[in-house]
């Protein structure tokens, strides 16, 4: 088991939660965004999370006009990368109890300071939930600041394996980082349609 994980074997219906949960959304009308410095940072010391960071900032270099920080510049410039930030949630099992005030606030203002950029993006997957074997879903949740302040959020799964079917093999290493990869496409479309950062 992962670090930082809590697997569960799910016997019922996995429940697909997409038509409920808004990858992202500014937390103002009043918020406006510019195509400023940008870093993306895993907020839990686990593989799956950096994996997921690591993909989270080549999409949004890739569909918004945000100035993104390879991954590799953000952990070359934080010691100890990946840190261990406290997330907004009051449990993460099957799905993620959102809470937002739960945020260690200190200690991304000190990381954003570090990085030294305009927009931080921090992503914790704090739980992956396992349906019969064949269906993995990993569950993530973001928020993104402006100099140390909250200006959006949002969460959503990344699902490798589309069914339990006994004749199907379940998803590989491959299978879920490509989910990870198709994720993190649509999640930064979102955010780059929600800024008015997507680019044309």
């Amino acid at each position: 088991m992962n670090k930082g994980f809590a697997h569960l074997t799910v016997c019922a219906v996995l429940l697909f939660l997409s038509g409920c949960i808004s990858a992202f959304n500014p937390v103002s009308n009043d918020v406006k965004f510019k195509p400023k410095t940008m870093a993306v940072v895993a907020g839990l010391d686990n593989e799956q999370n950096v994996q997921m960071a690591q993909a989270m900032s080549e999409s949004l270099r890739k569909h918004t006009r945000f100035q993104v920080m390879t991954h590799k510049q953000v952990a070359q410039k934080l010691p100890g990368y990946p840190p261990r930030i406290q997330g907004p949630w009051k449990s993460a099992y099957f799905e993620i109890e959102v809470d937002y005030t739960k945020t260690d606030m200190k200690k991304v203002r000190s990381i954003q300071q570090q990085l030294g950029v305009d927009y931080l993006y921090v992503l914790w997957t704090p739980s992956e939930t396992v349906y019969n074997r064949k269906i993995h879903s990993l569950n993530a949740i973001g928020q993104m600041f402006d100099n140390g302040k909250e200006v959006g959020n949002g969460r959503f799964n990344a699902t490798a394996g589309r069914t339990d079917c006994c004749l199907v093999p379940a998803p590989d290493a491959k299978d879920k980082t490509d989910a990870m990869k198709d994720a993190s496409d649509y999640v930064a479309k979102e955010i780059g349609e929600k800024t008015g950062m997507l680019k044309q």
